[in-house]
């Protein structure tokens, strides 16, 4: 296999858990699909910029082979708060909507809820049972009841969405500069160190192992990371740092 061919192998591999993660939101491909291509955009102005390129509009799409009209309607667009929402989070703010009229709903009402916002994408049985698996509703006989927290839910889903962009940009960061830069100086180290014999009545135990170490080496780095810093206000430089990532593929 050809050093192209293995790369490319490479990053289907890498995007797999991002798209595991974009579907665990509720993102349908067409969605996924538009916001990669936006991704492509901001990386091709990112690595223009890195070269000292003015990134115009032809210069971005000969990098991406994106059409100039698209890579212009892009740069025209005005931020959207409701963008930044996926179709789940759509579906819990219209569940918090119902709450103030009832706690209760039917499956006819909550079925249509889910239709109006997810059209013919997905089935609204399998949201329901999503929304069942995370506690966000409740069976009870003929209906569906409500839960309670449903704001601190959306908050928590935001926050970990917020979390995971910021670790899956690291990531990619490190992955692109580590298989396919030319300049050698960058010091960014990305490995994967694993095993798979190890019996799974020892998985715990050796996760737990793992995670103690890790955490030791968090405060570590973070000491390490401080004593390195000056006196000035949070973003006047860009980040510098690592992320950890521990996994068990039985998870």
């Amino acid at each position: 296999m050809n050093t192209d061919k293995r790369h490319l192998v490479q990053l289907q591999k890498a995007l797999i858990p991002v798209s595991k993660m974009v579907i665990k939101f509720g993102l349908q491909y067409n969605e996924f699909r538009n916001n990669s291509q936006k991704a492509y955009i901001k990386a091709a102005e990112e690595l223009l910029l890195e070269a000292d390129i003015k990134p115009t509009n032809q210069a971005i799409a000969v990098k991406t082979g994106i059409d100039r009209r698209t890579i212009a309607e892009f740069k025209n667009q005005t931020t959207d708060k409701q963008d930044a929402l996926n179709k789940m989070d759509l579906v819990i703010i219209d569940l918090q909507k119902a709450k103030t009229k009832s706690k209760q709903l039917s499956h006819a009402s909550l079925t249509t809820l889910i239709d109006n916002i997810y059209g013919n994408h997905i089935r609204a049985k399998a949201v329901i049972t999503e929304l069942l698996s995370s506690e966000m509703l409740f069976k009870e006989a003929n209906y569906y009841l409500i839960a309670g927290s449903l704001s601190q839910q959306l908050e928590q889903q935001a926050a970990l969405a917020e979390e995971v962009d910021i670790t899956t940009k690291r990531l990619f960061q490190t992955f692109y500069k580590k298989m396919f830069a030319t300049d050698q100086k960058q010091d960014l180290n990305q490995a994967s160190i694993f095993s798979s014999k190890i019996p799974h009545s020892k998985h715990n135990q050796v996760n737990q192992i793992i995670d103690k170490k890790l955490r030791q080496f968090q405060q570590e780095m973070a000491a390490l990371i401080a004593l390195h810093e000056t006196n000035v206000p949070e973003g006047t430089y860009a980040n510098v740092g690592f992320s950890q990532f521990q996994f068990d593929s039985t998870e």
